[in-house]
């Protein structure tokens, strides 16, 4: 059973042209994601492989800015989720998600609301909170106001696991983005040169990444007293930590 919920305001029909623009985007990333250029499968992988072992027991599923859900559906299949709950703010994207999460043998509710909106008011606990790949548009003490809000949400004994950009120690945000075009350009092949310049005109505008001890810090200003990291995808640009009590 699928449960949609909506935010109490009344949310904005999506004109043709949102439309639109949803389409081109979402192709785009999901180009890149078909192609593993964020080694999606892998943190797939990393995610079901800690589901199993280290949560394994029935657990509570929170999806923060869930997309389509694509990834994390995939993770969750035969692990003992109750329950998953996934939010995200754009209304095409839970569309999609309300057919994925259909295959999941646990009750399912979609929340069409801002990610950091839905943490500010959320009183639920969850046994597990996840974000991928959306935590990063946050600002540095933004980050740290969400974690201590998942914090809260998972108590003393749940998780919370994210999958976001690192810099290097020591280096900046501007040196960051000219890496990250200077590599990806070359290694993202499959991408139209209209493609590579909005996804990479996407990664300046909204890429705020954060360097790995800054990661393990945020955690721990949180209240997550162990911190470590999983995976970290071959090129050295996303990292999936783990954030225990």
């Amino acid at each position: 059973m699928v449960n949609i919920l909506r935010p109490a305001s009344t949310s904005p029909v999506v004109d043709e042209q949102a439309m639109q623009a949803f389409r081109h985007q979402w192709q785009i990333y999901s180009k890149v994601v078909d192609h593993d250029y964020l080694s999606h499968q892998e943190v797939q992988a990393v995610l079901h492989q800690e589901l199993v072992t280290d949560v394994n027991r029935p657990f509570k599923f929170l999806d923060l800015a869930c997309g389509d859900a694509r990834l994390t559906v995939a993770a969750l299949q035969g692990t003992p989720v109750i329950h998953y709950h996934g939010i995200d703010l754009s209304a095409p994207a839970l569309a999609m998600a309300r057919h994925t999460v259909k295959s999941l043998a646990c009750h399912a509710e979609l929340e069409q609301e801002d990610f950091v909106s839905a943490m500010r008011s959320r009183r639920e606990p969850a046994d597990v909170v996840w974000i991928g790949l959306a935590l990063h548009h946050l600002q540095t003490p933004d980050k740290g106001v969400l974690m201590r809000e998942v914090r809260a949400t998972v108590g003393h004994a749940g998780r919370f696991l994210i999958y976001e950009p690192v810099c290097k120690e020591g280096e900046s945000r501007p040196a960051y983005l000219d890496r990250f075009e200077q590599i990806n350009h070359v290694a993202w092949a499959a991408l139209t040169r209209d493609e590579w310049a909005a996804m990479l005109a996407h990664v300046r505008a909204a890429d705020i990444p954060e360097t790995p001890s800054v990661w393990v810090q945020l955690g721990r200003d949180a209240g997550f007293s162990d911190v470590c990291d999983l995976f970290t995808d071959p090129t050295g640009f996303y990292t999936v930590f783990r954030f225990r009590p």
